[in-house]
């Protein structure tokens, strides 16, 4: 009986060890494409990937961000895509540029 209850308490307290490693996974698998600068996952399920603002179709290029995390697990509900210019000086991610801003959890 002890040992069921040391059990069940172990696998309790590695829930959230795995929910980081699911996050971590997918932002070094963004972060491992071509073009992406830096990228991170907040707490609240918002993918910043910070990119060099070059002609390319935004929209598609979130979107493909979105294909990217998904096999990871981790939960991303928007794909922010933003410009490295406006990114550092101590500004916050909400005042970032958006060069695109797509809902993952919208996607097929």
């Amino acid at each position: 009986m002890r040992l069921r209850l040391l059990l069940a308490i172990f696998l309790l307290a590695l829930t959230p060890l795995a929910a980081r490693a699911d996050v971590a996974s997918a932002v070094a698998a963004v972060r491992a494409k071509p073009g992406v600068l830096d990228a991170l996952i907040d707490d609240r399920g918002n993918l910043w990937v910070v990119v060099k603002n070059d002609k390319i179709n935004w929209d598609q290029y979130g979107i493909f961000m979105c294909q990217v995390v998904r096999p990871h697990q981790a939960r991303v509900f928007m794909a922010h895509i933003v410009d490295v210019t406006s990114v550092g000086r101590g500004t916050k991610p909400q005042q970032w540029k958006n060069l695109s801003q797509v809902n993952c959890s919208l996607l097929p």
